[in-house]
């Protein structure tokens, strides 16, 4: 199994029950909205890795996964002031962006 993909999926679930606790929580509707949205695109996200976890290993996936874990700190960091949807939102399609680019690349490596 890949480690770097591994570590990503990891990330995106422990980022998928973060947002689901903090929709338990939430009593806005409009942030609820916002936040079920990201749960979604996290899920996405979570379905490509698992597709992709016997890729070969790679130096260049390797190298992208401190920015994404850099992105994951972030998000964590923002999920503490939902008050702050433009925030949140920004840290989401940070995380989002780098797990992209994992895929992406991933996609690439034979397997």
């Amino acid at each position: 199994m890949n480690t770097t993909l591994q570590t990503i999926q990891s990330l995106l679930i422990a980022q998928h029950t973060a947002l689901s606790q903090l929709l338990g929580q939430t009593a806005d509707p409009d942030a609820a909205q916002t936040i079920l949205m990201e749960m979604q695109e996290v899920l996405h996200r979570i379905n490509l890795v698992q597709n992709l976890l016997f890729k070969q290993a790679s130096d260049k996936l390797n190298d992208l996964l401190p920015g994404i874990q850099k992105a994951n700190t972030a998000l964590t960091a923002s999920l503490g002031d939902i008050s702050n949807v433009a925030g949140f939102l920004s840290s989401c399609s940070s995380f989002l962006q780098g797990v992209d680019q994992a895929v992406d690349l991933a996609k690439s490596l034979t397997a």
